[in-house]
């Protein structure tokens, strides 16, 4: 969990009141003494009066048997997420070795169109592109 998480579970439990009375005095003194924490609390202990404010909404009749099919076929599909993994990651492999694929095509293709574009290594010593090439001569090496 990350730090900004933990800071709005604080103050969401400080607003509901449901610190232990040592936490929130240590969160009190903390937003004494950081007014971005003041204006954080501030903004969310607004954004939950709006939230209040909003007329209540009656759930369609269907709604309860809807999501807990949908909590049921998710744990059967995936007790651990263990198998959709397993159903996922063969696509994953074949993905990643056709654009493999495709790029060394690509670049096979691009070398057989341009090859003028191949230069030789200077470091590289008794290599030729062509045999009709002379050799070049060996470079000094470059300080």
């Amino acid at each position: 969990m990350s730090a900004h998480d933990n800071r709005a579970e604080l103050m969401s439990a400080y607003l509901d009141a449901e610190l232990p009375a040592d936490e929130a005095e240590a969160f009190e003194r903390h937003l004494e003494e950081s007014p971005e924490a003041r204006a954080e609390l501030e903004d969310l202990r607004k954004m939950l009066q709006l939230v209040k404010a909003l007329p209540e909404v009656d759930a369609p009749e269907d709604f309860y048997e809807k999501v807990s099919r949908k909590i049921r076929r998710r744990s059967i599909l995936q007790p651990d997420g263990l198998a959709l993994s397993l159903v996922s990651l063969p696509f994953q492999v074949l993905s990643i070795l056709v654009i493999l694929t495709a790029a060394a095509l690509y670049m096979m293709a691009e070398l057989d169109t341009k090859p003028e574009k191949l230069e030789a290594d200077p470091d590289v010593r008794g290599f030729q592109i062509n045999a009709d090439e002379p050799e070049l001569p060996p470079q000094p090496p470059v300080p």
